[in-house]
């Protein structure tokens, strides 16, 4: 019997790193068309990749280093070697989040997918965390006032002002100031975010100056999530300790009271 004769590969052309340019990335409209890096590729392959930075190199605050934010590239200039991006998403670092959840605490997570105003999909990570535990019917409408008020933002916003509440804290100030009605909390984060589908035609817009519109939802408590009335007044017991009283000498005469 004859041997098959074998079947000759195509010879493929290998990439050198001499074929390759360097592109300079910049941020998307909302973000101020910032330089946010370089990046190295050939242009059929550079749109699609993702690069991370912080928020810290945007507003240049010490606070702000524990936020990654993730951009993807959308469009490439050949001429001009440069790169214009999409805001992919955000998570902050795990060392952080875990420095919001203390000991005797509760930790109130819900995840939501969100459709903004020009239909772009968003999948949001929200986390409250109480200074002392809660109970669950508490958790339980806490979880719900977070709900509401992001689907509130979602469908009155486009997505470049839904990522500027997200990213600069104004969705958790208005989340705070619902939620601690119910049980006092310690913080209130919107940890993580990842953008899931872009509508046919969306376009990157700057970012109107007006300022956030103050979301007020609607709270139906139950006889058992009311905070009782000790809690509601003594409110600073419950962020912190008293100091103990120092011990009484012995030399020290305790003053005694007048009959």
């Amino acid at each position: 019997m004859s041997q098959k004769a074998r079947k000759k590969k195509p010879k493929v052309k290998k990439i050198s790193f001499k074929d390759k340019d360097w592109y300079q990335v910049f941020g998307p409209k909302s973000f101020d068309n910032k330089f946010i890096g370089e990046i190295i590729g050939l242009e059929n392959t550079i749109v699609g990749r993702t690069l991370e930075t912080s928020l810290y190199d945007f507003t240049e605050n010490f606070r702000d280093i524990n936020l990654k934010l993730k951009f993807r590239i959308a469009s490439v200039n050949n001429e001009a070697k440069t790169c214009q991006t999409i805001f992919y998403g955000h998570a902050f670092s795990n060392d952080y989040v875990r420095s919001l959840i203390g000991r005797g605490t509760s930790k109130i997570q819900t995840i939501i997918n969100l459709t903004t105003k020009d239909n772009y999909a968003f999948r949001v990570t929200t986390v409250c965390t109480t200074i002392k535990r809660a109970r669950s019917s508490q958790q339980i409408l806490i979880r719900k006032i977070m709900r509401e008020i992001l689907k509130e933002f979602a469908k009155s916003l486009n997505h470049e002002k839904f990522v500027r509440g997200m990213i600069y804290g104004e969705f958790q100030h208005q989340i705070r100031r619902i939620a601690k009605t119910i049980y006092p909390l310690s913080s209130s984060t919107v940890i993580k975010s990842k953008l899931i589908s872009i509508p046919e035609g969306g376009e990157d817009r700057e970012v109107p100056d007006d300022e956030f519109e103050i979301v007020e939802v609607e709270v139906k408590r139950s006889r058992k999530s009311e905070m009782r009335r000790t809690e509601r007044i003594n409110v600073k017991k419950l962020a912190r300790k008293s100091a103990p009283t120092p011990p009484v000498s012995s030399s020290e005469e305790v003053p005694k009271k007048e009959e």
